[in-house]
């Protein structure tokens, strides 16, 4: 059995040992429980809503199965260990959180006459968040197993060897930009100027926040060289994003589109992430923990070059 069989039905298994463990405790609890019970509370954790015990089953499952059914099927499609290592992650984190919100409704509720009577403690919150965290991180930790599947001829695309003469540094840079995201940003702070000036700096700031952020964001400047790559954003060169040459597996030019992964700007896939300003070539980075690094790039084909050349000159060191 491989590793992708192997997930599907760990995976499946999970699925179903936790739908049982979500739905066991309401039909145990019942006859302690009030019909209805408080289901919604205010920020003071007095309840202001309400479901009925029959249909509270129905406002839990459906939220936890679409995520674990998403999960399974992502893992098991997906060629990468980091497509089952993310899967894993999400299996183990919303299984955690919606086990944690039903266990913390039921207890507000058993023993209470009326539905009006529970109370939600605050401190709930953080061992529910914790707990899910937890079980995310270690969901990724044994998902993250086994080698990667072979990938398609399409989908691995060679680059050309380079030599690096001994004792001469070598260092690649280029940049990009979006003009999608440079219009975005300077119409947002001239809308928050104009906003400014017309009414105040309450109802300016947020316009002008954004146009900022985007404004710093809409291009970035990739180096090159034997520490690894540096991607910095802006002309202001902040913030960085290093990867240092010692995670990198290796190198390649592929074409991506924004909507691949994940959409514009800075993006964080289960298997992948980005730095996604346009379409087109871009440089790909294969991490040794199997996740793709995307960079739209102009002229990625060097780029890509140097680091396998690098990677090259030190596995002979």
């Amino acid at each position: 059995m491989n590793h992708r069989k192997a997930f599907l039905v760990l995976s499946i298994a999970w699925t179903v040992v936790v739908t049982i463990a979500l739905v066991v405790p309401m039909i145990l609890l019942g006859e302690r429980l009030p019909d209805p019970i408080a289901t919604h509370f205010s920020g003071a954790g007095v309840p202001d809503g309400s479901t009925s015990l029959a249909m509270f089953p129905l406002v839990v499952l459906p939220g936890w199965l679409l995520l674990a059914v998403f999960a399974v099927i992502a893992g098991t499609v997906g060629r990468r260990r980091a497509h089952r290592a993310g899967s894993a992650a999400m299996l183990g984190a919303v299984a955690v959180f919606f086990a944690g919100i039903t266990a913390s409704t039921l207890c507000t509720n058993l023993d209470h006459t009326a539905w009006q009577d529970a109370r939600l403690p605050v401190w709930h919150v953080l061992p529910v968040l914790a707990g899910a965290a937890l079980a995310g991180f270690a969901g990724w930790l044994i998902g993250n197993r086994g080698p990667d599947e072979p990938a398609a001829e399409s989908e691995a695309d060679d680059v050309a060897g380079l030599d690096l003469e001994p004792g001469r540094r070598a260092v690649w840079v280029s940049s990009v930009s979006s003009r999608v995201l440079v219009i975005v940003g300077a119409a947002g702070v001239l809308v928050g100027v104009g906003t400014l000036v017309l009414t105040g700096w309450q109802v300016a700031l947020p316009a002008l926040l954004v146009g900022i952020v985007v404004s710093a964001l809409s291009t970035a400047r990739i180096r090159v060289d034997e520490q690894g790559v540096r991607a910095a954003f802006g002309p202001q060169r902040f913030p960085v994003r290093r990867i240092r040459l010692e995670q990198i597996s290796g190198a390649r030019v592929a074409r991506h589109r924004a909507l691949e992964v994940g959409g514009w700007g800075y993006r964080v896939l289960p298997a992948t992430t980005a730095i996604m300003l346009r379409g087109g070539e871009c440089l790909v980075l294969r991490l040794n923990s199997g996740r793709d690094f995307v960079i739209s790039v102009d002229k990625p084909d060097r780029g890509a070059d140097l680091v396998n050349a690098l990677l090259a000159e030190r596995s002979a060191m």
